[in-house]
């Protein structure tokens, strides 16, 4: 989903000719919602400037029924707009001008996460009142269910499985991207922010997921 028509047709001809993608092209919001709505994809591509409206509005409209991956590529490399584009849904964020290679490796790493296999013999996992579906992912508490974004999704699993253990920003960053972040673990904040608002009762006191001063972060083993 992006406006600018050269850059989109730079983007096609390297995902289908390096990548082997079979790429689907839209430049306006309004399509992408009708697209999405009658088809299914495996991956997003979502520029912040679009003609009738921001890409950041969109993806919290697409969040609604897409569970796919969402990827921001944009020119802005403010931490606002990063942290803002994250926090509506969106799963990496690729600030422009970026090199074809690593907008392909941001998709490969997005793609290997989606296609992981269900962890073996268990259908889910129990922690106190919070219970995360390995089916669908989603968590639920106390009877309500809670969607969770694929990394929000990945980035839970992980810290659940791993209760009672510190976990620093940068392995939690590699586990979900499959690469050092190269000193920039910004966006592990924003997603661990967002899951502290979806599954603590009071997300300025959390009592799941537990900041480790010095360390970074740890799900409490209830």
């Amino acid at each position: 989903m992006e406006d600018d028509l050269e850059i989109c047709d730079i983007l096609n001809f390297y995902l289908t000719q390096k990548g082997n993608y079979l790429v689907e092209k839209v430049h306006t919001a309004k399509d992408a919602l009708e697209k999405t709505r009658t088809e299914s994809f495996d991956i997003i591509l979502l520029d912040i400037m679009l003609p009738d409206t921001d890409g950041i509005s969109l993806c919290a409209q697409l969040r609604r029924h897409v569970y796919c991956p969402i990827i921001f590529i944009s020119c802005r490399d403010d931490d606002e707009s990063i942290m803002e584009a994250l926090n509506m849904g969106g799963d990496s964020y690729l600030t422009k001008p970026f090199r074809s290679p690593v907008l392909l490796a941001h998709i490969e790493a997005n793609l290997r996460r989606m296609q992981q296999p269900h962890t073996q013999e268990m259908s889910c996992i129990t922690i106190g009142e919070l219970t995360l579906d390995f089916a669908d992912h989603t968590a639920l508490k106390k009877d309500e269910k809670i969607y969770l974004s694929p990394t929000e999704y990945e980035l839970l699993k992980h810290m659940m499985m791993n209760k009672g253990n510190a976990l620093n920003a940068e392995e939690l960053y590699q586990h979900i991207w499959y690469k050092p972040s190269n000193g920039d673990v910004r966006t592990v904040f924003v997603h661990i922010r967002n899951l502290r608002k979806k599954i603590e009762t009071d997300p300025s006191k959390p009592e799941y997921i537990i900041t480790v001063r010095k360390t970074g972060y740890m799900f409490a083993n209830r």
